[in-house]
């Protein structure tokens, strides 16, 4: 079996190395190109470069998905392909190359959660324990394709999660390994019909930008809460502090008095608090521009400044 994997980010790497395990040889790797990366703009590879490292792996870093990369994927003359969190669309001209089509790993159960941040979403929306992974076949518009399998993530004693984007995002990774391995025999076989997905029931994510992570104090507190988990990685859920961003890294809701207004600050059990459009969260820790995390308290002992400012 002849098979080209797809895949950029952490996400991709367990179904990969599940591949690689389940005893399939014939594996080439697509990923991106090494690109400067941090503060020091040091050369860096995608965590899928770094998997194949030292392996028996055939590795490609197109920097263009055109005609010579085509050429080069008809030469290999693949059966079935698998995209796990590549980043890139895929044409019709690519698609058709592969005879079993290509499977596309997607963390929510689909037709929910389409797009490029369906782990923030999920989490933004208070669904962490209503979400999944689906596998499609692959066609020409995004997550659009029709479903092979699907199966939902149970957290350990099917405990209500509070978890963070990294938390989920690695249990996700695991449980498309899992489901990738059980879905790619069933398919090759000719024992899976495609399911098209409900065009009534499709939401869609977007890519998320720095911007959204700033805070707006009308929101719920329940809202802002998420924010903090769901923003962990990228770009952080944060306000501005005496003219200086002060990121939020974990926070918890609480009451407040209904008198003050959204944004104001007090003080809740010795940690800052700030009053939102519904209920109140409490600055359990923080980052403060240009230092380190710390917990809330200790930044109020050196902040009582900021007690009854409105941000």
């Amino acid at each position: 079996m002849n098979i080209v994997f797809f895949g950029t980010s952490e996400f991709a790497v367990p179904a990969l190395e599940a591949l690689i395990k389940a005893g399939y040889v014939q594996i080439t790797v697509v990923t991106t190109p090494d690109k400067p990366a941090g503060r020091g703009l040091e050369i860096g590879s995608s965590p899928i470069k770094q998997c194949v490292k030292d392996r028996w792996l055939l590795l490609m870093q197109p920097e263009k998905l055109d005609e010579a990369f085509l050429q080069k994927i008809r030469d290999l003359k693949p059966d079935v392909g698998v995209v796990a969190a590549y980043g890139k669309i895929l044409s019709k001209e690519l698609i058709e190359i592969f005879p079993k089509g290509i499977l596309n790993i997607h963390p929510s159960l689909l037709p929910k959660y389409r797009g490029a941040s369906p782990i923030e979403f999920s989490i933004l929306a208070g669904e962490e324990n209503n979400t999944g992974v689906s596998i499609i076949l692959i066609d020409e518009k995004m997550d659009h394709g029709p479903i092979l399998s699907q199966t939902r993530f149970r957290s350990v004693n099917n405990l209500t999660l509070v978890w963070n984007y990294s938390q989920l995002h690695d249990s996700l990774a695991k449980l498309s390994a899992e489901l990738l391995i059980e879905t790619l025999p069933e398919w090759l076989a000719g024992k899976i019909i495609p399911i098209p997905q409900d065009e009534s029931e499709v939401t869609v994510t977007k890519i998320i930008k720095k911007e959204d992570g700033k805070i707006d104090w009308n929101q719920s507190a329940g809202y802002i809460e998420r924010m903090t988990r769901a923003y962990e990685k990228w770009p952080g859920a944060y306000t501005l502090m005496e003219n200086k961003i002060l990121k939020i890294i974990k926070a918890e809701v609480v009451e407040r008095n209904l008198t003050i207004q959204p944004g104001t600050v007090f003080e809740k059990e010795g940690f800052p608090a700030v009053a939102c459009g519904e209920l109140a969260v409490k600055l359990l820790i923080v980052k403060p521009e240009g230092k380190n995390e710390m917990p809330g308290d200790a930044y109020l002992r050196g902040h009582r400044e900021i007690l009854k400012s409105i941000l």
